[in-house]
């Protein structure tokens, strides 16, 4: 059983070489009305078919990286714009934030001051927005 692969083996490969063997004869018709042949060999055509193959796939792979690259390039553009408008955004809430910090120390040195003029316990830690002190629960009347 294994010389009969071995010949089926043999026999696929001997066809291919008879079918590359010989050549083909190309006929050409010049303006002026001659006729002109031309021989190739069928091997140099196989070896032309051959390359023109792998050719035409680097191409290919070549013409798709560039489109994938330009594809690749408007999308870092669109996302560096993105990324500044974000920044610029972020920038500015910073800045309204700071501006809010400012305007609750303010606030905490009015309370303060105003304990003072009304007389209640400036030292207590003041709590803006409660109107109450920390630590003043237990002064206050229990309800009955």
């Amino acid at each position: 059983m294994g010389s009969r692969t071995r010949r089926s083996r043999g026999a696929g490969l001997t066809r291919w070489t008879r079918a590359v063997d010989g050549a083909v004869t190309i006929v050409a018709f010049t303006e002026s009305g001659r006729m002109r042949r031309v021989r190739v060999s069928k091997r140099l055509l196989l070896v032309a078919l051959l390359l023109f193959v792998v050719l035409l796939v680097g191409s290919t792979t070549s013409v798709l990286g560039l489109f994938r690259g330009q594809v690749d390039l408007a999308r870092m553009t669109y996302l560096e714009r993105e990324n500044r408008s974000l920044t610029s955004l972020l920038d500015g809430q910073a800045e309204q934030l700071s501006r809010l910090k400012l305007e609750v120390a303010r606030l905490k040195e009015f309370e303060q001051s105003l304990r003072v003029v009304s007389g209640m316990d400036a030292q207590a830690d003041p709590m803006v927005g409660t109107g109450q002190t920390r630590g003043t629960k237990r002064d206050l009347p229990r309800k009955r």
